[in-house]
């Protein structure tokens, strides 16, 4: 589940050493997303209030996926509004979470020489803790939702 959008060709110029460039991309990676959430939180709601929502899996199976609201509650969460973020999507606090969590987990990885093997199995693991969490939250929610009508 960890995050890199940086191309490989650019941060290549960063560092030769695969495992570096690896840490590298994640680290800058996260940093941008969380950024780009503060600084345009309020323009990224007003654009997704503008545009029709269209959830491909809502529309063919007819429930809510996993993580719909998840761009909202993270916009939310930069403007600490972490009650509303729980409302629009619970797991969004988890998930955010691990965004800053890769943070010092990559700048330790980049300072300690050999730990890259460790680092990424830590990272991995919560990570499939997250994304059981994703999956676990959304079936109890449908099932809720289902007895409940």
């Amino acid at each position: 589940m960890e995050i890199s959008i940086i191309p490989s060709c650019l941060i290549r110029y960063l560092s030769k050493n695969y495992y570096r460039q690896n840490d590298l991309n994640i680290l800058l990676s996260n940093i941008l997303i969380i950024l780009f959430f503060i600084f345009f939180r309020n323009k990224l709601i007003d654009f997704l209030n503008f545009i029709p929502h269209f959830c491909l899996f809502d529309k063919l199976f007819k429930i809510e996926c996993p993580v719909c609201g998840i761009t909202r509650a993270f916009c939310e969460l930069t403007k600490g509004n972490i009650i509303k973020a729980y409302y629009l999507n619970f797991t969004s606090i988890f998930i955010a979470s691990f965004f800053i969590f890769q943070i010092p987990l990559r700048l330790f990885s980049l300072i300690k020489e050999n730990v890259n093997t460790k680092v990424n199995l830590l990272s991995k693991y919560f990570g499939n803790i997250i994304v059981f969490l994703i999956i676990t939250i959304w079936v109890v929610k449908l099932i809720l939702i289902h007895f409940y009508k």
